[in-house]
């Protein structure tokens, strides 16, 4: 395949040019930008200097990251994006950037959460981005019973449906546990607003999932009666990330897709 062929993939269909938000780094991040033989492509969570180290070293053509070099404008060039740069110079290699649109895709975070938590899809949850195009950002779901449960639905069930996939150490929440749960609003990735929680508690929600909230939006959560979960950016993005790397890899059986993970820096003290 060549760099052209997969962009057009990624950016039609994977994860959607349209679906940007406002000031964020989107598409060909750096290196060539069409017709360039591609055959070894490396998936990862962001640049950091370990995942381009390896890219450098096993000579990877194209690196698809969530996160960018940059995370806003360049007042100077400070010490590590430089070694990056210096990095990147030694091996002809090409960077897409997912970004957001990646939460919003069909099969991205945002899907990703719902079907961890055996839910059942009801509508999409949709912001205006900076084009006053509607973004399918999160997904409002119903809770799918598992076989001869019986009683009410609550935010505990909920939480224990995160704790048994095994990857989540704990779990920040809001609300009383025994509180009956019907409909669930999830936003992926660390995107959150108050304005979310208010549009969910008028779609019906009782519940919000986001990989990220504020003191101000538990407070607030609390005042309108609305449960919150925060379910770890790290884990679930790593985990859409590694089910995109096998997917690429059925499309394009006669290339390599190889998903770097490595060590998440935030750590918990036990």
């Amino acid at each position: 395949m060549d760099l052209d062929e997969i962009r057009e993939l990624i950016e039609n269909k994977i994860s959607p040019k349209l679906y940007i938000l406002k000031g964020e780094h989107y598409g060909i991040h750096y290196g060539e930008s069409k017709n360039t033989p591609i055959n070894k492509v490396l998936i990862t969570l962001d640049l950091s200097l370990i995942a381009i180290h390896y890219a450098i070293r096993h000579k990877i053509n194209l690196i698809i990251s969530f996160y960018g070099l940059l995370h806003g404008p360049i007042e100077i060039f400070d010490k590590t994006l430089v070694n990056k740069l210096n990095l990147l110079s030694r091996y002809p290699v090409s960077i897409f950037i997912l970004n957001s649109s990646f939460i919003s895709a069909e099969g991205g975070i945002s899907d990703l959460i719902s079907e961890m938590l055996f839910l059942k899809l009801d509508q999409t949850f949709n912001i205006l981005n900076y084009h006053n195009y509607e973004i399918p950002i999160g997904r409002i779901c119903y809770p799918k019973f598992y076989l001869n449960q019986k009683t009410d639905f609550t935010l505990e069930m909920l939480i224990r449906r995160l704790r048994d996939n095994d990857i989540i150490e704990k779990i920040i929440y809001v609300g009383d546990l025994n509180r009956k749960i019907n409909k669930i609003c999830i936003i992926g990735g660390e995107i959150f607003k108050l304005e979310y929680l208010d549009q969910a508690s008028n779609l019906g929600c009782d519940c919000f999932i986001s990989g990220k909230f504020s003191f101000l939006g538990a407070s607030h959560a609390s005042d309108i009666g609305i449960s919150l979960i925060q379910i770890p950016f790290y884990e679930t993005t790593c985990l859409a990330l590694k089910k995109l790397s096998n997917m690429l890899s059925l499309e394009y059986p006669n290339d390599e897709f190889i998903f770097f993970q490595h060590k998440n820096p935030i750590q918990l003290y036990k």
